[in-house]
């Protein structure tokens, strides 16, 4: 049975309610809002970047195309990765809750996401993987000499996506999004995951090797340049209409900033478990229908970008991004730009 969204209730009370929900089981899709903030998306693109806290982007001379988008478009101030290590934080950007996943090993979890909200919708959505096309199966752990890790591509472990081929031809390698911006066959959600070269995460290699872990500043430059080129077809494409908007985050934060060490920044927000928290990242989002510069201090997580998503196509919602108290969704970050609704 799926869970309803009390009606007229929001704020405080609502939140009690929700809250006590949430903390047995994440919900299943819940049933649609009211639609006082709807955003009417013609097209949301998410790109999810890898394990480089906010102090090591802003303002680095390495990451010109990040800093230029962060004072042009919307910078989330105070976005927070969910958790630690990468799986958990992509599987609460893509069902409003960890759902009991807590490290990298593969795994197939059976439980609500965006793929079903999507479709009971009539959107359509695809995944696109970079280096993906590297692998034999679709459920293969990594490719490439660690240039696609599953880990970074959530839409595999769901159950109900991975045991459907139709659903499975959804995640595509990334190499195929150029050929859908030309011929003006995307998708109303489109997810694009980088691969380890080019997310900023780096291998295990030798020190020779620009993707290596100790290369941070050349992963950091990959990176960049891997946002320009991509944001920049996404936005010269025809897709790039209405009220289209680009999500640009990162999964979690190392300890220093500077490198793969370890994990010390457990800070977060929004339902993530105290101290427990993937740490102080990057959020930016560029809104095709309102070109001012915004900048937030609100608090928002990956469950908060999901819960905006929600929001703008009326999908109803799931998990923590139920609990509307907690876990706000970014109105002030995407257009179009409502009365008193402006930047914080």
């Amino acid at each position: 049975m799926k869970s309803q969204r009390i009606p007229g209730l929001r704020g405080i009370s609502a939140a009690c309610l929700l809250l006590a929900f949430v903390a047995l089981a994440p919900s299943p899709l819940a049933a649609k809002g009211d639609r006082s903030r709807i955003k009417n998306f013609q097209h949301v693109f998410i790109i999810m970047m890898e394990n480089t806290g906010f102090d090591a982007l802003m303002g680095n001379p390495n990451a010109p195309f990040i800093n230029d988008a962060a004072a042009r478009y919307g910078l989330a101030n105070n976005y927070y990765g969910v958790t630690h290590p990468s799986q958990p934080n992509y599987i609460a950007a893509t069902s409003g809750s960890t759902n009991g996943v807590a490290d990298d090993n593969d795994t197939t979890i059976d439980v609500p996401n965006i793929v079903d909200q999507l479709e009971a919708n009539r959107k359509t959505w695809k995944a696109y993987m970079q280096s993906y096309s590297l692998c034999v199966t679709p459920l293969d752990h990594a490719c490439g000499n660690q240039l696609y890790e599953r880990k970074h591509n959530p839409f595999i472990s769901y159950q109900d996506v991975q045991s459907n081929p139709a659903r499975v031809a959804n995640i595509v390698d990334f190499s195929q999004l150029a050929t859908d911006l030309a011929h003006g066959k995307v998708a109303d959600y489109t997810w694009i995951s980088p691969d380890q070269c080019h997310d900023m995460h780096g291998r295990a290699s030798t020190p020779d090797d620009p993707c290596d872990f100790s290369q941070v500043q050349a992963l950091i430059a990959a990176g960049d340049s891997f946002l320009h080129d991509t944001v920049s077809a996404i936005m010269h494409s025809r897709a790039w209409t209405g009220n289209s908007v680009i999500f640009i985050a990162w999964d979690e934060s190392d300890f220093t900033g500077t490198g793969f060490q370890g994990f010390e920044d457990d800070s977060g927000c929004c339902d993530s478990v105290p101290g427990e928290g993937g740490g102080h990242v990057v959020a930016i989002t560029i809104s095709h229908s309102d070109h001012e510069p915004r900048t937030s201090n609100v608090a928002y997580n990956h469950q908060s970008m999901l819960a905006t998503i929600e929001d703008g196509w009326d999908l109803g919602c799931m998990g923590f991004t139920c609990d509307t108290a907690n876990v706000p969704p970014m109105s002030d970050l995407v257009g179009p730009k409502k009365e008193g609704k402006g930047g914080h």
